[in-house]
């Protein structure tokens, strides 16, 4: 292009810049396109707004999209020292590698009463025993939606405890009060979330739930529309099952993803008590394939019972307090295990 033709095109473009025929695009914070006019006016265009209420108890914001950065640990090499036999002197054998845990027998079980049966082989350790909440893959509370293992010991919302547990060292306590709703909206909520192997179920497993729970000694009865403690969670809708506390204070099996299903009374809450729950679960669709049964304290309290148990090709699985409203309360949680046939 000739200078002339250039200064010709250059002097065009900036007459019908000067007039207002050219927009020009100027930088905006993400998510928002500004547009400014001839006269420098900024015309920022919204996002659109989500539809769903803030407080909904079927809503769940996606997965957290900031991966945790693995930690790269260089192996250290140790050279044992060489030792010396005299004969006649007795060796030393090496310490015997203990078997592995019986799922049966390693929860607590010093009630008294009979053991619970259980599934053989041991899928998941959701206990707090690392002393954080690394276990699990998901925070939610009102002051973080995160990736467990860059938590640490939690905050305000949700924390590790060592002077209150039912078994091993450490217990996870659970706080919510008016307000708690994260921005990503739902309800007041503060919850650890599953989504490792085995954990995660789909139609016709069959699993069983070990864990306890602990209410302070004020624990007022729920007002709101749900309360809820653990949920097997669709992706979408309202839970298809869940262990919820009624406003008459009682810990319940429900789910309101199926409000055609029952619900079921594990026990009373027990305010200032740990209690120790199993729960046997079949996940199906199918309410003729799929059941559950209960027991609070290792005695039966919920016999079993046929009922669908899921609406989608697969749960995860939630833990903590996740409710619409309600004073300020907490809830102690500790020692769960998944087990399996």
């Amino acid at each position: 292009m000739s200078g002339a033709v250039g200064r010709h095109v250059v002097g065009t473009l900036a007459f019908l810049l000067a007039v207002g025929l050219v927009p020009v695009l100027a930088a905006a914070p993400d998510g928002v396109r500004v547009t400014l006019t001839a006269a420098g006016t900024p015309s920022p265009t919204p996002p659109t707004p989500d539809p769903r209420s803030r407080y909904d108890e079927g809503f769940e914001p996606p997965p957290p999209t900031d991966p945790t950065t693995p930690t790269t640990t260089t192996p250290t090499t140790t050279t044992s020292p060489t030792t010396t036999t005299t004969p006649g002197e007795p060796t030393t054998s090496p310490t015997p590698t203990p078997p592995p845990e019986d799922p049966a027998t390693a929860y607590p079980n010093d009630r008294g009463g009979p053991v619970v049966p259980v599934g053989p082989r041991q899928l998941f350790r959701g206990d707090y025993e690392t002393g954080d909440f690394s276990q699990w893959d998901i925070c939610q509370t009102a002051t973080t939606n995160s990736r467990c293992a860059g938590f640490g010991q939690g905050d305000r919302t949700m924390r590790i405890v060592t002077d209150d547990v039912r078994q091993g060292r450490y217990a996870a306590r659970f706080d919510v009060a008016p307000g708690d709703v994260p921005d990503f909206g739902g309800g007041e909520r503060a919850e650890v979330r599953s989504d490792a192997d085995g954990v995660v179920v789909h139609d016709g497993d069959e699993r069983w739930y070990q864990w306890s729970m602990k209410f302070p000694a004020d624990f007022p009865n729920p007002t709101g529309v749900w309360f809820i403690v653990m949920q097997w969670h669709a992706g979408s809708g309202s839970p298809p099952l869940a262990i919820t506390v009624s406003n008459d204070g009682d810990v319940q099996i429900g789910g309101d993803g199926l409000k055609s299903e029952p619900r079921r009374t594990l026990g009373p809450v027990r305010r200032g008590e740990w209690v120790d729950y199993t729960l046997h679960v079949r996940f199906s669709r199918d309410q003729d394939a799929g059941f559950v049964e209960g027991w609070e304290n290792g005695v039966a309290t919920v016999p079993r019972e046929a009922r669908a148990t899921m609406t989608s090709d697969e749960n995860y699985l939630k833990q903590g307090v996740y409710r619409d409203t309600g004073p300020a309360t907490w809830v102690l949680l500790d020692g769960l295990r998944v087990t399996g046939p």
